[in-house]
Formats: structure tokens, sequence, C-alpha cells
């Protein structure tokens, strides 16, 4: 019998790493400094199909609580150039973004201005007086900040499902809001990833955007 249960705690113990493997790595500028808010998911290679993702903390870190099954690791930063690489193991080493530097208008927006501060609750995104205002409508800016992922041509924030969005405290009724919010009359987004008893409890996260109108403006 104590034979026997050696031989089952040490199968256990076998089984364990294979069971909580996570997908880790960091993501830096070419200067080897860390990345903050970076998006970095796993997506499917055979149609880039949103498998997992998350965001890369102060220190550049990221882990993915995912197997890499073949796939590959997208990352993405406002004002950096888009990288992906196979997902060869559960460490996938330093990844190093390149500046995009981008003819907006008349305007060159280099992306080295901090825009994203954590909450409590989730993510304060900075849109006005940064690259994010530059981006068009609402609906791009959203694709853009972190923790918010499209899955088969619909926004959801990572881990939570679709998002509840409000506008000005009033709630979105049709994605044609979002296209015409420009992006320039924002000031701030915050992405919700933890919501408070005053959201649907049937939704587990929310997308509030502040305008830089006032209220009995909108229409």
């Amino acid at each position: 019998m104590k034979k026997k249960k050696i031989i089952t705690a040490l199968c256990i113990s076998a089984m364990t790493p294979m069971m909580a493997q996570n997908i880790t790595g960091k993501v830096v500028d070419v200067k080897g400094e860390p990345l903050a808010f970076a998006n970095v998911v796993l997506v499917n290679r055979q149609d880039s199909a949103f498998v997992k993702g998350a965001v890369s903390g102060d220190d550049g870190r990221f882990s993915i609580d995912s197997f890499c099954n073949g796939g590959i690791i997208k990352v993405t930063s406002v004002g950096y150039k888009t990288i992906c690489k196979d997902c060869m193991g559960e460490n996938v080493g330093v990844i190093t973004l390149e500046e995009d530097s981008k003819i907006l208008g008349d305007v060159v927006v280099k992306a080295h201005r901090q825009q994203y501060k954590m909450k409590s609750d989730g993510i304060l995104a900075q849109i006005e007086g940064t690259a994010l205002e530059k981006m068009g409508s609402a609906e791009i800016v959203l694709r853009h900040l972190p923790k918010v992922v499209e899955r088969n041509g619909s926004l959801e924030v990572m881990g939570k499902g679709t998002p509840l969005i409000y506008i000005d405290n009033r709630k979105v009724q049709s994605a044609t809001e979002l296209d015409r919010l420009s992006a320039e009359d924002i000031k701030h987004i915050e992405v919700i990833t933890e919501p408070g008893s005053e959201y649907d409890a049937t939704y587990n996260a929310g997308i509030k955007i502040k305008t830089k109108r006032k209220k009995d403006k909108w229409v």
C-alpha cells in the first residue's frame, strides 16, 4: 500500500508542470528598456484567431496561461511595429519592438509618451494629446488598447468576453456610434476588467469612453 501511494504521488508530481504551463517572456524596446502595456497574444497559425493573451507589466514581462499548440505570438503596442514569432515553448524569451513613426495628416507620431495607467478595476488610457487621438474613429482606438482584442469581428476584453461600452455614461447601442465618434473628440478611455455593481451582472468587463464634449451636446 505504501509503495502504491509513492507511485501515485510521483505521477501527480510529474503531471503538474504539464497542466500548469504558461507562456512567458519579456517585451523591450531597441534600447533594451522594458515596454509596459504591450498586448501579447497567442493566435492560431491557420486563421490568426485569438486564443489567449496578456499585457506586459512595468518590467516588460508577460505570462499567458496556455500551451503553444503550434501557435504564433503576436505583440502590438501603439507607436511600435507589430512583431510575430513562432511559439516554440513555454519561454519565448525577449521580444524587441522597433519604433514605428507614422505620418498621420501633418503630424509625425512617436509613441514614447506614457499614456496608460493601472487602476484597481482596470486600465485608464489617455487619448487626448497622444498617438491614439490620430487614429480616426473610436472603434479603431479601442482595437489598439491594452487588454482589448478582436475575436470573430467583435471586440473583447482578454479573458472577460464582450464588454459593455459607454460613451459619457450612455450605453452604446450600435457599433456605428463608435464609427461616428472621432478619436480627436475623446479625452480618455477606461478598460474595466473588474466591473462593480453598477454594471449588468451578465457582463464581466466594461469600456467607458469620456469625450471632450459636454454631455448635453450629444445627440
